[in-house]
């Protein structure tokens, strides 16, 4: 990750009055505080029109302090979240709009920051290519080069470097070798700060021009009919070393098109070729033999540059006209090159609309902002060619953040797109649905591509940048199998950008596209997943608590509403087969606190049906037969000895009746258990049949006594009780709407009935234009428009003003 906060590299060639007074990684918190105000809008456009140049005047605001009203415009207009200390460093905005670039341009070298989504302000691309070009300015990238380091060689020592060990064009490097002779020989001073110093005003005019701001105080001028600006001034090899890509649109075969023009040939495609085979030279060195001829006009003779141009591919005849050109002692060749440059220069920048370009010679360069030229043809038959001068540097890096995420759960894949995301398997039965959650009677098994952006307890153990790589190659597994093909590369970016917006993770989008974009998908990282419920609906939660809370809550309701429909099932099932035995508490599925109620009415029901709350180990004796007990309390007795019979006959008996006066007890309540069918319906809010005709003052005296166990409270009344017990528990109701099954008779078709001829004028004209324009025409109220009358050829009078005197 590129960053500033790394050892610093020695700028030799930097000069005082192009540094900046400012690292990247210098906090400026406090300057950037005193620039913020209402108006930094206009105090930092008000800066770029004023931007400091290279004329020696040193008029103009230096960069320096434009930069600082870049960032306080950022800070004021375009961050939105809260600042942190350590955000007031042009590294850290760089790596902010890096991050979220909303402009069309496309920056070199990229620094990977936590992500904040930015606002659009006005200036933003201005704030953009400041931050960009400042943080250059100070970065390992500028200020140094190999081109500088032989030249400040030569020009120190007098001795050329190794010429094998120089990485660039050779050729340029010897023409600099000669013009730093002919400087010497002129006594001008060229060294390295000359060459960093136009480098840096060039790439300042590249912006002035893009943004179409003043550059009154850069040396600007035409000289014949080419401009001479920073940008011409700078090394060839340091033109294409910017904080942002670059574009050259230029002539091709310049002078050799204008000659055609002139004579009237068609070889402007074919020249170079003809001298590269009949002089045995390169591409490069034929373009510079060619140009050198026709400027040769002063030294060469008309026989030896007619001689040239035979072997370059014209006729006699056109050689006649062309040495009227490179021999006409009143106007260089030269001159009449660089006219058509200028005509053709200018009909380019027209026809494409390219203004903010700046002129190079034969060429135009421009930041690219992913338009390109559509007419690269122009009048008078030149083709301009498009060249990019630089690409992007891709470095992989990676790290994990620490900002708040708006959400417990993100899915990886954005919500709407167009592929083929999840993949379910046949759902066992639904259990019941609640709060948005769909929950079945058991597991079902899915697959799904997305995985959550929010779930960081996942790198504990891991490394945390082979997890995310995992994570994501399995998501385009997922996605090549669910969908039958690959991931298109607009998608693939779509999701890239996507996830580094959503998440901690902090990673470069072009070296992950790069990555994975070369991927084969395989099934082999396809997981199955399984779980026993559903979201049907979308839901934003800002904690992962929240999500388990949502979900353990509708899993609640839902076996609440199973509990209730179960116990409703199980009771009616006893009342049919005239079974009142005790019913047991393990078919309850839930924590006992949330299920009160049901627990509840199981021991009103094993209270009123056994007389027990707790099942005990030997019931109720249910001997009908209430003679034979007595006989054989009777036979047992006589055993006995006789003074004990009367006795034991009158305590078996005594027993016999209590145990029957209980079992009457239980006889007689069933009616009473009975009466909680009704009860548990209207809780549960079923539809069930209940054959036994109900009983209101039982079901509202289970109501209250229900009520009073559960709540620990004594009710003055039973109704009391039972509204108490209906605000807590029963579930409201929502009346079915019957469809309409008359279509012909739903319409009233008669106009007496319209709503038009059942409200007056006014009430028309408040309900909106809409509506009182159809009143209008409903009524046959339309304005009268009178036709003008034809015009009188009479004297102009004064013409009195009327007086309405109903006012």
């Amino acid at each position: 990750m590129d960053t500033a906060t790394t050892t610093a590299v020695p700028k030799t060639y930097i000069a005082k009055w192009i540094e900046l007074d400012f690292f990247n990684n210098s906090n400026l918190k406090i300057d950037i505080q005193n620039r913020i105000s209402v108006n930094i809008e206009t105090e930092f456009i008000n800066a770029l029109n004023d931007m400091r140049g290279d004329n020696k005047n040193g008029y103009g605001v230096s960069f320096s302090e434009i930069t600082r009203l870049a960032l306080a415009y950022f800070y004021t207009e375009v961050f939105n979240d809260k600042i942190k200390d350590s955000y007031y460093t042009v590294e850290m905005v760089k790596g902010f709009l890096d991050a979220n670039n909303l402009t069309t341009y496309t920056a070199i070298h990229e620094i990977d920051v936590p992500f904040y989504k930015l606002n659009d302000a006005p200036l933003f691309k201005h704030c953009w290519l400041i931050i960009q070009s400042a943080w250059f300015f100070n970065s390992q990238y500028f200020g140094q080069h190999q081109h500088i380091d032989y030249l400040n060689h030569y020009i120190t020592t007098g001795r050329k470097l190794p010429i094998d060990n120089y990485n660039f064009d050779l050729n340029y490097l010897e023409k600099k070798y000669n013009d730093i002779d002919t400087a010497t020989t002129k006594k001008i001073p060229v060294n390295g700060f000359l060459l960093v110093s136009q480098w840096y005003y060039s790439i300042l005019f590249l912006v002035c021009n893009e943004l179409k701001l003043s550059t009154k105080y850069f040396n600007v001028e035409m000289k014949g009919d080419r401009e001479t600006n920073p940008l011409p001034q700078t090394s060839r090899q340091l033109r294409p070393l910017t904080p942002f890509k670059v574009i050259e649109c230029d002539i091709k075969s310049a002078w050799a098109t204008f000659l055609d023009i002139e004579t009237g040939a068609n070889l402007k495609d074919h020249i170079y070729n003809n001298l590269m085979l009949s002089k045995g030279i390169t591409r490069n060195e034929a373009k510079v033999l060619f140009n050198t001829v026709c400027n040769s006009g002063a030294y060469k003779t008309k026989a030896e540059t007619t001689a040239f141009f035979l072997e370059c591919g014209y006729t006699q005849k056109q050689c006649e006209h062309l040495i009227t050109l490179t021999h006409d002692p009143e106007k260089k060749f030269y001159y009449s090159m660089t006219e058509y440059e200028r005509l053709a220069i200018q009909h380019f920048t027209d026809m494409n609309n390219l203004q903010r370009g700046t002129r190079l010679h034969d060429a135009i360069l421009f930041i690219d902002d992913k338009t390109k030229p559509a007419i690269l043809t122009v009048h008078p038959n030149c083709d301009f060619g498009y060249k990019e001068l630089n690409r992007p540097i891709i470095k992989n890096s990676f790290s994990v953040g620490s900002k708040r995420l708006p959400y417990a759960y993100i899915n990886s894949i954005p919500k709407g797109f167009n592929l083929i995301t999840k993949h379910e398997a046949i759902n066992p039965p639904v259990k019941g649905i609640a709060n948005g959650f769909v929950f079945y009677v058991g597991s079902y098994r899915y697959i799904s591509a997305n995985f959550n952006l929010n779930s960081y307890h996942e790198l504990i153990d891991k490394d945390p940048q082979q997890h995310f790589l995992l994570q994501c190659k399995t998501m385009l597994s997922t996605l090549h199998y669910l969908n039958k093909r690959n991931i298109k590369p607009l998608e693939l970016e779509i999701i890239l950008k996507h996830i580094r917006e959503y998440s901690n993770y902090i990673f470069n989008v072009k070296a992950l596209y790069v990555t994975l974009i070369k991927y084969n998908q395989s099934n082999e990282l396809v997981t199955i997943k399984q779980r026993d419920y559903n979201n049907i609906t979308f839901q934003n939660f800002a904690k992962n608590i929240d999500y388990l809370n949502a979900l353990n809550n509708a899993r609640m309701l839902v076996n609440g509403d199973v509990n209730y429909n179960n116990l409703f099932a199980l009771i009616q099932e006893r009342v049919i087969n005239n079974d009142y035995g005790f019913l047991n508490e393990s078919m309850i599925t839930g924590k006992r606190k949330n299920n009160v109620l049901i627990y509840s009415v199981i021991n009103k029901f094993n209270l009123l049906v056994t007389g027990r709350v707790r099942c005990e180990r030997h019931g109720l004796k249910k001997d009908p037969l209430y003679n034979n007990s007595i006989k054989r309390v009777l036979f047992k007795s006589l055993s006995l000895k006789p003074q004990q019979q009367n006795a034991f006959i009158k305590k078996g008996i005594a027993k016999y009746e209590r145990e029957l006066k209980e079992l009457n007890t239980v006889v007689n309540n069933r009616t009473k258990a009975q009466q909680l069918l009704y009860l548990l319906r209207d809780v549960g809010g079923f539809d069930a049949e209940v054959t036994i005709i109900k009983n209101g003052a039982i079901v509202e005296q289970l109501k209250a006594e229900l009520i009073t166990t559960i709540n620990r409270r004594v009710y003055d009344t039973i109704k009391q009780g039972a509204k108490d017990f209906d605000l807590l528990y029963k579930k409201k109701r929502t009346k079915a709407i019957k469809p309409i099954t008359d279509q012909s008779n739903i319409f009233d078709t008669d106009l007496k009935n319209s709503i038009f001829n059942n409200i007056s004028i006014e009430d028309a004209y408040h309900k909106g234009d809409k509506f009182f324009k159809e009143f209008e025409e409903f009524n046959g109220i339309v304005e009268v428009k009178n036709a003008p009358e034809p015009k009188k050829k009479t004297k102009a009078g004064y013409k009195f003003p009327e007086i309405n005197f109903d006012v």
